[in-house]
């Protein structure tokens, strides 16, 4: 998981459990089963946007200092930002003997530690965390952080596309299966049968009838940038800023803090290399090649010729056209140019790999 410093966490916490009641994985047999375990207090379930903001509030005005997401990577970055939103709301303070209401600068929020259980269809954070995958491993989970044996924490960059903070975001392919997946959702319902009918039916042939391939220029907004070679070393001099990264032919415009992107693709296999950058992948490879290297590329292998890498804070990507865009494993319509920038900090997270021994 790279040379990440681990942080200490304190034992025998108050936990906030906060689940999608959407999610498939969040049955009404595990409900029971966690209302054995959990102080009903404790557990707090969403189905809504307005939901997991309300319960955002409730977290801060209790003072949970860790909690505990369920629901896949749209659960967590969801709740992630109503943290964030909920903090940042004004304070009072004094300025020339007038009250103001002040917003609270991004640096002096103090927000919970995060674990984040694998109870989606896309879990890239709950893997890189180490979450269990099994039912009852996920109440272990939350047994074992709400007792203090998950005894460590590591930061957690993200990426923030229009104030929303995520792990990975991108344009392109990727982000059409998933404007497919929810376009398709109300006849056949959530999970993998969803994602293998989105792609097979609709993203794949849509791209092998497309015109044309999309051009696009990505320029450097932040530090000096570099490129990754296939062996994940730095080729090349820093790309400096205001300088262009890349123009030309592509199909997948992507971006990522952790390794994954879900069903256990390390899209970003050189993402921890290169702590508050990000890894910004570059494609105009066709779908033939793209699936007679899946096998790699799955396993965060050498990326084939025609995929390029690099290590980035703050980006501009512009299309010659709409291309789908997805944030966070969410669909996010379609768009012409993004702005892609690392946040000001990383969060912690509980890292299950790494637990305190029983007494």
């Amino acid at each position: 998981m790279g040379n990440v410093e681990l942080l200490p966490v304190r034992s025998a916490e108050r936990v906030a459990v906060l689940l999608n009641a959407n999610a498939r994985s969040v049955s009404d047999a595990l409900k029971r089963e966690l209302e054995n375990f959990v102080p009903p207090e404790d557990l707090y379930y969403s189905r809504c946007f307005d939901d997991a903001r309300s319960i955002a509030r409730q977290v801060l005005d209790k003072g949970y200092r860790t909690v505990l997401t369920g629901g896949g990577d749209g659960t967590f970055v969801g709740y992630v930002n109503c943290l964030f939103e909920q903090a940042r709301q004004p304070s009072a303070s004094t300025a020339r003997g007038a009250l103001k209401l002040m917003p609270v600068p991004a640096h002096e929020i103090l927000m919970p530690r995060f674990g984040v259980l694998r109870l989606g269809t896309g879990n890239a954070v709950a893997e890189f965390a180490g979450a269990s995958g099994r039912r009852l491993g996920v109440v272990e989970d939350i047994l074992r952080a709400r007792s203090g044996e998950v005894s460590m924490a590591r930061p957690l960059h993200l990426l923030v596309h229009e104030g929303k903070r995520a792990p990975f975001a991108g344009l392109g392919i990727d982000a059409k299966v998933l404007n497919d997946y929810v376009s398709i959702t109300d006849h056949i319902g959530p999970g993998g049968l969803g994602y293998f009918c989105s792609v097979v039916g609709k993203t794949l042939p849509s791209y092998m009838l497309q015109r044309g391939i999309p051009n696009v220029e990505v320029v450097n907004l932040g530090g000096p940038a570099q490129q990754i070679g296939p062996d994940g070393k730095p080729i090349g001099r820093d790309i400096g800023t205001g300088e262009v990264i890349y123009r030309g032919p592509c199909k997948i415009a992507a971006a990522g803090t952790v390794p994954y992107y879900g069903f256990g693709f390390r899209v970003f296999p050189f993402a921890l290399r290169a702590p508050g950058r990000f890894q910004l992948r570059l494609t105009a490879i066709g779908v033939p090649k793209i699936i007679a290297n899946l096998r790699t590329l799955w396993r965060g292998g050498p990326p084939p010729s025609g995929i390029l890498d690099f290590h980035c804070d703050k980006v501009a990507i512009r299309f010659d056209r709409e291309m789908p865009l997805q944030v966070g494993g969410d669909a996010e319509g379609y768009r012409r140019e993004v702005l892609f920038e690392m946040a000001e900090r990383p969060l912690e997270l509980l890292d299950f790999r790494a637990s305190q021994p029983r007494d």
